[in-house]
């Protein structure tokens, strides 16, 4: 993990005293292990012995590593994807889908598509993990929706979780199913279709 990663981790989990370090370290030490080997490599007694505390503290606030894993990723979402704000729809949703395109080759958030696709189904605590992250993003996201429709961009009414997905599903399906990269030109293509998809439905 890198040197601004770390701080990055660390400045999130301060103030709080010692709780709070400990917290740093847990969510540093994950991060090291994800991106030596990924999510297949990421056991939880591995991050207590980096992070330098007892493996029942980790357990006792993450069972499983899809909880930690997730948890450690919304905060990182929440600083690497930023809501655009171009003044046009094409180019807010361009920018979005071009972010999220560069963060879905980090090894944190593949073990994040991982988990949150194979791990954990039935069991309560990783499905409300998903859940949260899931809403928050379309949350934050869908306002560059709002936006356009209140610039007349698209009809009232336009859901912006639903374009959201039209635009953003090739992302997640080359990443995770086929490997392959996207470029700017295939993005910004991409884009164009799913807005005008909406404008003549």
């Amino acid at each position: 993990m890198s040197d601004a990663e770390q701080a990055g981790v660390s400045k999130r989990a301060r103030p709080g005293g010692r709780a709070s370090q400990v917290v740093a370290a847990i969510y540093a030490a994950t991060l090291e292990i994800l991106e030596e080997g990924g999510y297949e490599r990421l056991e939880l007694p591995e991050v207590a012995a980096r992070a330098g505390v007892n493996k029942t503290t980790v357990y006792r606030r993450w069972p499983s590593k899809a909880e930690l894993v997730l948890e450690i990723a919304l905060l990182r979402v929440r600083q690497d994807v930023p809501l655009p704000d171009t003044g046009t729809l094409h180019g807010d949703l361009s920018k979005l889908m071009l972010t999220i395109a560069a963060t879905l080759q980090s090894p944190l958030i593949a073990g994040l598509l991982q988990a949150a696709m194979t791990q954990g189904n039935g069991i309560e605590a990783i499905n409300q993990a998903r859940i949260q992250f899931w809403s928050e993003r379309f949350t934050v996201s869908g306002q560059l929706v709002e936006r356009a429709i209140e610039r007349g961009e698209l009809p009232t009414g336009t859901s912006p979780r639903q374009l959201l997905e039209l635009a953003c599903s090739p992302l997640f399906f080359r990443s995770v199913v086929t490997g392959e990269a996207f470029t700017k030109d295939e993005i910004f293509e991409i884009a164009r279709r799913s807005i005008l998809a909406f404008k003549s439905a």
